[in-house]
């Protein structure tokens, strides 16, 4: 799904606004990743499906560049939202439980404390479609009377409140539309989900294939890498995308192209019979990573030398940064 066709889903829901309804479910902590139910006034439900269908027109339908790129081949722009397209941790398995039953259990808020949120899933449809929203629950939206004294207006007076209280705010991390998944906030689910397990399963395939080239003399260093998320994800590109190895491009050939282009040469060594890539330093892997994305460029009407995805000029006459939308 490119970013139009989810542009077009999207507004599906809000021109259909009062006719879709909104339920919301709750993740527990220490739980097997079982959706309940919350239970919710009616007019507070409609208070959510305003802020919420609010925030994914913003976020989203919105943006006046909007980019939608695979996960697997993320390059951290900040105008993309991703779609999921690696193994689904099993944490994200209660998405797919909301969307396939109605008659999940309601949580029993007298036997749990809403301190036992760890995430919220927002269902937002009805017979034309359903939106699925993963929302985590920081703890900073859980407010309770231990140690703090919170008072409320009520009429002309304020009183005390005695019990835990919920702050919902509108952002959220992942969207399911349609049979697609959406990471919106890339940072937050590196951090959760067991997500980078998940990378670093894809990232060691990306290395399985470099080494099946023969290219590189001590390869064993790439997987040392496979620790540094950045780094896992940078592989996880190389196995689902790279030209240079889709293309079967000669191992002579690379070696002459790292020999000549410019700001290649002489960054990156070389075994002694210079018929395999040598990596003793971080600036040889980051850029050997790069060439493998075909990320150095050459233009036609200037001869001046880039790097894409945001074209950075490699010349050293040349201060300006061009940028590209692939």
């Amino acid at each position: 799904m490119n970013a139009q066709e989810l542009r077009e889903e999207l507004q599906i829901f809000y021109d259909n606004f009062d006719e879709i309804g909104v339920s919301i479910y709750a993740i527990l902590k220490n739980s097997d990743n079982a959706p309940v139910k919350l239970d919710i006034e009616s007019t507070a439900l409609e208070g959510l499906k305003s802020l919420f269908i609010d925030s994914i027109k913003k976020s989203i339908t919105d943006r006046e560049e909007l980019t939608v790129l695979n996960l697997s081949t993320s390059d951290e722009r900040l105008d993309a939202i991703y779609l999921y397209d690696v193994d689904m941790p099993e944490e994200l398995s209660s998405i797919n439980t909301v969307l396939a039953s109605d008659n999940l259990p309601l949580m029993n808020i007298s036997d749990s404390n809403i301190s036992d949120i760890k995430a919220l899933l927002i269902e937002i449809g009805n017979n034309i479609g359903q939106i699925v929203l993963y929302k985590t629950l920081a703890p900073v939206n859980v407010y309770g009377p231990a140690n703090q004294f919170f008072l409320i207006k009520s009429q002309t007076r304020l009183k005390q409140i005695e019990d835990e209280f919920l702050r919902i705010t509108p952002n959220f991390q992942l969207m399911r539309v349609k049979d697609s998944l959406f990471v919106l906030d890339l940072k937050a689910i590196e951090k959760s989900f067991g997500f980078y397990e998940v990378i670093k399963r894809e990232a060691a395939l990306g290395i399985n294939a470099i080494e099946t080239t023969m290219l590189v003399e001590n390869s064993n260093v790439l997987r040392e890498l496979l620790d540094d998320i950045r780094y896992a994800r940078r592989f996880t590109k190389v196995a689902k995308a790279s030209p240079v190895l889709k293309a079967r491009i000669p191992n002579q050939d690379i070696i002459n192209f790292c020999k000549t282009f410019t700001k290649l040469a002489g960054k990156i060594r070389f075994n002694e019979n210079e018929d395999k890539i040598l990596l003793d330093t971080k600036v040889s892997k980051d850029l050997f990573i790069k060439v493998l994305m075909d990320d150095f460029l050459t233009s036609e009407l200037t001869k001046f030398h880039y790097e894409s995805v945001v074209k950075d000029s490699l010349d050293e006459d040349s201060q300006e940064t061009v940028e590209t939308q692939e």
